[in-house]
């Protein structure tokens, strides 16, 4: 009895501390992470998606990832293990960091009570969408899904995601109008640990929407 009551005593201890931290970050951040009345009017899901989930997250966290931020359902299922894990334990985002502008809508966003939409009712304009053309695809998933490691120094550098890279590697990355048989099909379309973006390092794998606009741009010929 007398041991359960110190296993209690500690727990006890523990909650008080975390609870203390979290609320002097809170503190802290109310004036760090201030925002102009007017923006925190048009706080929302979707500008937040905009703004910091799809640039700085969804590599990881997208719809196969531990915490998918795709999801509005889903990020409200973790809103304080986000908060914690960005602003008082800091482990997130893994690679990179978020700028203060970033984190200050997240924030204010998270204090507001992460709602799906604005205060001020005015709808945000959805997202680019993906279009089947290189400059669309570029822009929209290999800047924020593969750059990290596809890029002159990173540990990708040996396949780089530029067009002519493409259409002229060895390694035929891209067949104009043979999707089925391109190298980029193939690896974004595996289902062992040679998937890309690579699950063994915590990335999500692109949705079957991206990977169905990759394919047709292919098809197509890849010459956009």
């Amino acid at each position: 009895m007398r041991q359960l009551f110190f296993i209690f005593l500690n727990i006890v201890f523990i909650w008080g501390c975390n609870y203390t931290k979290l609320k002097e970050t809170t503190e802290n951040k109310k004036s760090e992470f201030s925002l102009p009345a007017e923006k925190l009017s048009q706080l929302s899901y979707n500008l937040l998606a905009q703004k910091v989930f799809i640039p700085k997250c969804v590599s990881c966290h997208g719809s196969s990832g531990n915490v998918n931020l795709e999801n509005y359902g889903e990020v409200l299922k973790n809103i304080d293990r986000i908060k914690k894990s960005v602003f008082v334990e800091k482990t997130m985002p893994k690679r990179g960091v978020l700028t203060l502008e970033e984190q200050s809508y997240l924030w204010n966003w998270l204090e507001k009570g992460a709602k799906e939409m604005p205060d001020d009712g005015t709808l945000l304009e959805p997202a680019e969408p993906i279009l089947a053309t290189f400059d669309s695809i570029n822009r929209n998933v290999f800047q924020i899904s593969c750059k990290e490691c596809h890029n002159q120094t990173g540990t990708g550098k040996r396949i780089l995601l530029d067009k002519e890279s493409l259409l002229n590697s060895p390694l035929e990355l891209v067949i104009p109008g043979n999707a089925d048989e391109s190298g980029l099909i193939i690896a974004l379309e595996r289902a062992d640990d040679k998937r890309m973006p690579p699950a063994k390092e915590g990335y999500s794998a692109l949705n079957d929407q991206v990977k169905k606009v990759i394919r047709s741009w292919i098809d197509s010929g890849a010459k956009d």
